[in-house]
Parts: C-alpha cells; sequence; structure tokens
C-alpha cells in the first residue's frame, strides 16, 4: 500500500501529526491528509482535497470527527 500512495502522491515529507491524522506535504506543495489503518480500528482514510495551510488541513480533521462522533451518537457507528 506504502508504494501505491508514494505512486499516487509523489514523494512526501510528514509535518505533523493531528488528532490520529498525518499531514504532509508532497513534491507540489499542497498538503495531503490522511491515516493508516494500524493506528485505529478503521480502514485507512485520506481527505480528496488538497489543503494549502496546515490550519485548513487541521480544520478539516476536526469537521470530520465532529461528523464521526455525531454518527456514533446517532448509532450508525458501533
Amino acid at each position: 500500500m506504502l508504494g501505491v500512495q508514494k505512486k499516487i502522491m509523489g514523494n512526501v515529507k510528514m509535518i505533523t501529526r493531528y488528532r490520529t491524522f498525518d499531514i504532509k506535504i508532497n513534491d507540489s506543495g499542497k498538503l495531503v491528509v490522511s491515516f493508516d489503518s494500524h493506528l485505529l480500528n478503521r480502514n485507512p482514510y485520506e481527505f480528496e482535497p488538497q489543503f494549502e495551510i496546515v490550519s485548513e488541513a487541521m480544520d478539516a480533521i476536526d469537521q470530520y470527527w465532529r461528523k464521526e462522533a455525531r454518527r456514533f451518537s446517532e448509532g450508525i457507528l458501533s
């Protein structure tokens, strides 16, 4: 999987980890946000958009976790 991810995103450099997600920068200078399935009992997840600044990426991560918390409280997740 890492080889496939590297081929798709090119070379990436880790910037930081925020709320279980990795924020990485690719060759074009865009930020890519993803998490690996071994960190959580979930499928790997990567945000479709790429971000310009770290705070945008962090906002998207916060939105993701708010949505997941809402789904959990509504009984959609178990």
